[in-house]
Formats: C-alpha cells, sequence, structure tokens
C-alpha cells in the first residue's frame, strides 16, 4: 500500500534536479510515518544537517521539513527519501518500527533476523548520532555476531545478502566543494577492519562455496572492485595471509580477468600478483593517483594510507624514481622530504637541482611557461624548506 502510493507521487511528480544535501541515516516510527536526517557541508566543511518526516498515513504524502530550504531542494530530498522507502518495502523484516529502538538498547545479539534488520540498524544509529567510529564499532557489535552464526550455519546465500545491502549503505563518494580545496566525505574506511575479517572467513570457506555460491561470491569482490580507492585500501592495507591469498588469487584471478577493461588499478594490483607479474608500472600508477587526491582534498588519511603501504613494500627509492619519471615536484609535497631517511636526502637534493635547470630551459617556450614557473616555484620552495642550512654555506 505504502509502496504503491509513493510510485504514483514520483509518477506525477518527476525532476531531473540533483540537489545539495545527501542522506546520513533514516529510521521508520511506525507502519506508516519515517524520520531521516540529510546533510550539506558549508564552505569551511562543517556539517549542516535538516530533518525530514514523512507520513503516508492518508491518502496524499505528507512531509515535513525541519528547516525551510528553496523549493527545487526539497522536491529533491523528498524524492529520494520517497525511493529509499521503497528501498526498505523491497525486504523482509523481523525487527518493525516499534521494538528496533528497544532491540538497540539491549545489545541483544539475536541471530534469527534478517538482513535488513542490520541495514536498518545502521540506519537508525547514523540517523541518531551520525557517522563515527564509536557509531561503527556499535554496529558490529550486532552484525559480526550475526556474520559468524551464518558462517557456522552455512546460510552463504543470506549472509552475501547481507553483505550486499551493507556495501550498497557504505561505499558512496561525495565530493564538497570549499574555500580553496575539496572535502571528499565516505565512511568506507571506518569499516573496512571489519570488512576484511568478514571476506578472509569467507575466503577460509572458500572449499564450500565453490560447491554452491561461487557466483555471489565472484559478485560480493566485483561489487568491491567498482570502487576504485575502496578497493585499493583493501588490496594495499589488508592482505590475506600466505595460504589463503594463494586460494584467492587461484579462484579470483580468472574473475578479475574480466574486469580488466574498467582500468581499475586495484584489479590491476590483484592481478600482477595472480599472474605473477612485476607489478612497478600499477604501482606508479596507484603513486599517481594518490598524488592527484592529496593535492586536491582536505581529507586524504585514506590516499595516505595507500601511499604509505606502496612505500613499505617498494622502498623510498621508489618515490625518487617516480620523480625522475614524470619530473613532477609535487611527489614531495605529498610525499615530504623530511619523512625520507636521513640518507635518501642528499639524492633527493641533487635530482630537484637537475629538474630546475629542465624546467627553467623549458620556459623559453609560451606552450610550457606556466607549467614550469609553477614546477621551478614549488623546486625552490622545497629546497629552502629542507636544504636551508645547506644553501646557507654557500652551496650551491
Amino acid at each position: 500500500m505504502v509502496k504503491t502510493k509513493i510510485k504514483d507521487y514520483l509518477t506525477k511528480n518527476k525532476s531531473s534536479y540533483i540537489g545539495h544535501y545527501r542522506l546520513h541515516g533514516s529510521v521508520k516510527t511506525n507502519a506508516f510515518e519515517y524520520k531521516f536526517r540529510y546533510y550539506t557541508r558549508d564552505q569551511q566543511f562543517r556539517e549542516i544537517s535538516v530533518y525530514l518526516t514523512i507520513d503516508c498515513s492518508n491518502d496524499e504524502i505528507n512531509h515535513t521539513f525541519s528547516v525551510r530550504l528553496n523549493n527545487e531542494e526539497e522536491k529533491y530530498i523528498l524524492k529520494d527519501a520517497l525511493e529509499t522507502i521503497c528501498l526498505f518495502e523491497d525486504h523482509k523484516t523481523i525487527l518493525h518500527s516499534h521494538i528496533l529502538e528497544v532491540y538497540i538498547r539491549s545489545k541483544s545479539e539475536l541471530q534469527f533476523l534478517e538482513p535488513q534488520d542490520y541495514r536498518n540498524i545502521l540506519d537508525y544509529l547514523e540517523y541518531h548520532k551520525g557517522v563515527n567510529e564509536e557509531v561503527i564499532e556499535e554496529f558490529y557489535g550486532f552484525f559480526m555476531p550475526y556474520i559468524r552464526y551464518l558462517l557456522k550455519i552455512g546460510s552463504y546465500h543470506k549472509l552475501f545478502g547481507s553483505m550486499e545491502l551493507l556495501l550498497d549503505r557504505i561505499v558512496y563518494e561525495y565530493e564538497w566543494d570549499g574555500a580553496s580545496s575539496k572535502f571528499l566525505d565516505r565512511q568506507y574506511q571506518l569499516h573496512m577492519p571489519y570488512i576484511y575479517q568478514i571476506l578472509k572467513s569467507l575466503i577460509e570457506k572458500l572449499d564450500d562455496l565453490k560447491k554452491s555460491n561461487s557466483e555471489e561470491l565472484v559478485e560480493l569482490f566485483q561489487h568491491i572492485f567498482s570502487c576504485e580507492r575502496f578497493s585499493l585500501l583493501l588490496v594495499t592495507n589488508y592482505q590475506l595471509p600466505e595460504d589463503l591469498d594463494k586460494r584467492f588469487l587461484e579462484f579470483f584471478g580468472q574473475a578479475l580477468e574480466s574486469l580488466q577493461n574498467q582500468k581499475s588499478l586495484a584489479v590491476r594490483y590483484v592481478l600482477s600478483m595472480y599472474q605473477e607479474e612485476d607489478n612497478q608500472e600499477v604501482a606508479f600508477d596507484i603513486l599517481r593517483f594518490v598524488m592527484e587526491d592529496i593535492l586536491v582534498f582536505a581529507n586524504h588519511q585514506v590516499e595516505r594510507s595507500i601511499g604509505d603501504r606502496i612505500i613499505e613494500e617498494k622502498g623510498y627509492n621508489f618515490i625518487i624514481r617516480l620523480f625522475t619519471r614524470d619530473y613532477n615536484t609535487f611527489v614531495f609535497v605529498c610525499f615530504p622530504i623530511s619523512s625520507f631517511p636521513e640518507k635518501y636526502h642528499t639524492i633527493i637534493r641533487l635530482e630537484l637541482e637537475t629538474a630546475i635547470r629542465y624546467y627553467a630551459a623549458r620556459m623559453d617556450h609560451d606552450r610550457y611557461r606556466l607549467s614550469s614557473f609553477e614546477q621551478v616555484a614549488n623546486i625552490n620552495r622545497l629546497l629552502l624548506e629542507n636544504y636551508k642550512e645547506y644553501y646557507k654555506n654557500g652551496k650551491e
């Protein structure tokens, strides 16, 4: 009944406008009432929330915003919220709205719930408390016992359904423009330690899964690899023990090869191990990708951790080799010279001095003057910041 009413409303009120607010969380308070929390960010990336209540108990859909927004923005939020309700109604649940809050407060670990129930628990927590480490930890206090139970009884189909619903909720990226940089909203990095443990447990059950659920397992990993930063964080920072890694590569190598055309860096990185090839080129490309994000986004902890893992694998000399290839001096903005061991400092200084002569010569050409000037200015800053004492002593 509710779903039919919503579909009729959406059919009559079509709009292609894309608003500025994004969903933070939601809760169903009774059979016909739903509450949503949406948010945006200002120029200083501070969060601004707006609350929406939708009542579907009458012939008409009634809605109330906590603050007045412009007409187009309100229509966009309402449309998005109604589409979310349709997703609610598509899945079976055990925890009805009037007992969800009681269940969460009781810290119960009942294991007979449905996948949508856990999605609703996460939505409820984020609606009331936002997105933070404490909320994520509280959510997995419910979700991990459920996953362990499904693994124990071999209910893999329900497990994969739960994971797909979770990934649909947490794997997103929203860009916000600030005065001088951008902010990339995401929450999957907070879930990553738990996601890794679940995937590790699944690979431990690989022999059982190959018999009946191999397609669902492949689809799950394809879902993961559809998000570049999410999958890069997983494959670089959360590596499997050697015995499981070998089994994973043997099983997923062929499946991942089908994704090669997507030019995914994470897929290329894993395939280089599966095909036992030198992954130097893909490692260079990962660092270039990471550098671009570090220079653009004010919050780049995820990218930093990916880059640090590549450095740990390849060594600091690998960064210097990237610089000599690209002559992009911003590599030392993303990976500061001060973070390099002392033995590399002279090598870097000599490379920077060579680079400044190269870019100085290019400035004679109109086509390269502006980009060369930017590089020269950056080299001068790097040399003054990191080798001040050296040049103070009259060295050239």
